[in-house]
């Protein structure tokens, strides 16, 4: 249906378009993890299920999860508006509408760099991506990453990405990659040099036939730490500021959280967006459970429940320092520019 969409008068393109986009969405609402494969021949299937048997093996060979198609969407992302248009832009569609794409020379590969203050969601976004894309959630943190491969950093690399091509669909996460990759003087042993320059081959492969069907995301709070090759075109060509939350982000932080409040009384959350300017998301998301854990202790001593009320919400925020400033919002900017 999509290469028909394609392959339809410019008029009709945009309509047949929106019915791929609300098939696809409808599908995910039923419970489907995958859009199904066209012809169902059997043995395609069962070929399909031994090479993603194999390739779950080789990441628990090498100490990472099982992967996932997460089930975080982009609705479930509050605020950020115009990062999740550049993503849908940028990386979502062209993976989507692959025919249409390439009618318009607008291709994808390489990765995606999302940077920004902690606290802000680059994890969150990350999974919300591979959800959109249908694709599963291959995890890699430093400390797995370091612990798991010590003296085979190379090696188990090129598995890595092995078992990523054989459970494609897929997408490579590496949080604070700048752990991972970073600058040259601040690489460490000869073995950790050689890990790197294995990854930054195994990056710039992305894209190509055989690996077609991979992308690699990567998150950091640190952009400025990355090893410079690493942010070379081909490689990380897409790189996308994940600011703090906004007003009215903040203030849709502040209704999820305290959603399943069960005794919950008034609460401004017009006054809560306001009074929180500087605080990450994160920080909003501690300030919630802070507030409800002493409303419960208030409650076993009193003997009655006590709702979740503004003034409960602002004691707590007074005694939390907002984790994001002026200055480093500024050298996220120059970074940028």
């Amino acid at each position: 249906m999509l290469e028909a969409a394609s392959q339809a008068p410019p008029g009709e393109r945009e309509r047949k378009i929106e019915q791929c986009e609300a098939i696809l969405k409808a599908y995910r609402r039923a419970g489907g993890s995958r859009v199904p494969a066209m012809g169902g021949a059997q043995e395609r299937h069962e070929g399909k299920e031994e090479s993603v048997k194999e390739g779950e093996e080789i990441l628990e060979e090498i100490g990472l999860e099982k992967p996932q198609i997460p089930r975080v969407t982009f609705e479930d992302v509050a605020g950020l508006e115009d990062v999740k248009r550049e993503i849908l832009a940028k990386l979502i569609y062209p993976m989507r509408f692959r025919e249409l794409s390439r009618e318009y020379n607008v291709q994808f590969g390489g990765g995606m760099l999302l940077y920004g203050p902690p606290g802000t969601g680059k994890t969150f976004i990350a999974k919300a991506i591979a959800n959109e894309a249908n694709a599963r959630f291959i995890s890699v943190n430093p400390s797995a990453l370091y612990s798991q491969w010590f003296g085979m950093f190379e090696k188990n690399i090129t598995k890595l990405f092995r078992a990523a091509q054989l459970l494609a669909p897929s997408i490579i996460f590496f949080d604070e990659i700048d752990a991972i990759v970073p600058k040259r003087e601040k690489s460490g042993s000869d073995a950790a040099r050689r890990g790197v320059a294995q990854l930054l081959n195994e990056v710039g492969g992305i894209g190509s036939q055989k690996n077609r069907d991979i992308f690699i995301l990567a998150a950091t709070n640190n952009p400025w730490e990355i090893d410079e090759a690493m942010l070379r075109p081909g490689r990380f060509d897409i790189k996308i500021f994940v600011p703090p939350p906004d007003r009215e982000a903040r203030k849709k932080i502040f209704q999820l959280n305290l959603s399943k409040v069960k005794h919950l009384g008034p609460v401004d959350y017009d006054l809560l967006s306001a009074a929180s300017e500087g605080y990450s998301g994160a920080d909003i998301e501690f300030i919630c459970k802070k507030a409800a854990q002493e409303a419960f202790l208030r409650a076993v001593k009193n003997g009655s429940p006590k709702p979740v009320e503004t003034q409960d919400l602002l004691d707590v925020m007074r005694s939390i320092k907002p984790s994001i400033d002026s200055r480093l919002l500024e050298r996220y900017k120059a970074y940028s520019t």
